[in-house]
């Protein structure tokens, strides 16, 4: 039985995201499916992980089209999402599949550190996805035609569906807030209009 699905979409992040995998790779078991969306990439590169699920997409269309294409094949009770560049801590899949067995609620939200401003939260507001774990059956669609700000329109549709919530008390997650060529760097810097631009582009 799966119980807890990792969606990853990967965009021209090979060495953040090797090491991610790597990281993965130590701490997953038959109850956890880590699932990866290469955005138009061609990357073979990762193909060696045989513990990851690959689609390759033929063209670029962003991370909320990925997000979707992953939670299409999740199979797990949870579903957890992790950007290709972060990292996560050694104890990430553990405490997560302790809270699933547990049951604690439909959103379990956890801690995590930025490395770029070297600050941790344990108990965060949770607008970002990847601060939390989400019951299958309550984890909406992603707006596709947001090209940043992605988790806006999932967490709006989150709220305005009942469910349960609860905390673990301890950080599982590193996010890098400043990469550069990040999708939060190039939005700091001007580079998208709107968040319709991308959709336009693709008309």
């Amino acid at each position: 039985m799966i119980k807890l699905s990792i969606i990853i979409p990967y965009y021209e992040t090979y060495d953040y995201t090797y090491k991610l995998l790597r990281e993965l790779s130590i701490q997953v078991t038959d109850e956890v499916e880590v699932i990866l969306i290469d955005d138009g990439c061609n990357e073979t590169r990762l193909d060696q992980f045989d513990f990851v699920k690959i689609t390759h997409l033929e063209k670029h269309c962003g991370a909320s089209y990925s997000w979707n294409r992953g939670i299409e094949q999740a199979q797990g009770k949870f579903i957890a999402f992790i950007d290709s560049d972060d990292m996560i801590m050694m104890n990430y899949i553990e405490e997560l599949l302790k809270a699933v067995d547990s049951d604690l609620a439909d959103e379990v939200v956890f801690g995590f550190m930025d490395v770029d401003k070297c600050l941790c939260v344990k108990r965060p507001s949770c607008r970002a996805i990847w601060k939390a774990i989400y019951r299958r059956e309550i984890v909406p669609k992603f707006d596709e035609t947001y090209l940043c700000n992605t988790d806006l329109p999932f967490k709006r549709s989150l709220r305005e569906t009942e469910h349960t919530k609860d905390y673990i008390d301890k950080v599982l997650y590193a996010y890098r807030s400043v990469r550069e060529g990040s999708i939060t760097w190039r939005k700091h810097h001007g580079e998208f209009k709107n968040n319709f631009e991308y959709n336009d582009e693709k008309k």
